[in-house]
């Protein structure tokens, strides 16, 4: 009985290996109808998920298998449903994670930002203090912060100077 079992399901997958298709009703139906109530079920066990819910009913007619394919209809529905659900919820974490990365990288430039401001406003302090014509703001600030980290540094050793 086993063989028999096995040598059904075996023969509809080689058929459809070889035809380069998936099983179809009328291809099923000449060996599933002439099988015994156990054939039917092992093959609805074991090939279920390669038809449509309406096909298996056309093919295994019967009030005990329409119950078992609403049931498989219904698993098959609520496992979709799932997985629609995962991937809204990995689309969300996704999204998510782009944007905590594009907030850590705003956060980066308005740090760099703010310390080229700063050095900007070093600049502007140690002009004033050497009483030199006050360079713009809008002007230094499209510098390097390395420029002005050396500009800041030549008008230290100037003050310095002066004071000796």
């Amino acid at each position: 009985m086993i063989e028999r079992l096995f040598h059904l399901s075996t023969f509809f997958t080689k058929q459809s290996m070889l035809l380069g298709i998936r099983p179809t009703v009328d291809f099923a139906f000449k060996k599933i109808v002439t099988a015994s109530k156990l054939e039917q079920w092992a093959f609805l066990l074991l090939r279920a998920q390669d038809y449509e819910a309406e096909s298996l009913k056309r093919l295994l007619p019967g009030i005990e298998f329409e119950s078992a394919i609403n049931s498989i209809a219904t698993i098959s529905a609520k496992t979709e449903d799932k997985q629609m659900y995962d991937q809204r919820e990995k689309a969300q974490r996704d999204y998510e994670w782009a944007l905590s990365g594009a907030r850590e990288q705003g956060r980066e430039e308005g740090r760099k930002e703010g310390r080229k401001a700063a050095v900007a406003e070093t600049v502007r302090m140690l002009e004033e203090l050497a009483a030199e014509p006050l360079s713009p703001t809008e002007a230094l600030v499209t510098q390097t912060i390395s420029s002005l980290e050396l500009r800041v540094s030549q008008q230290q050793r100037q003050l310095r100077e002066r004071q000796v």
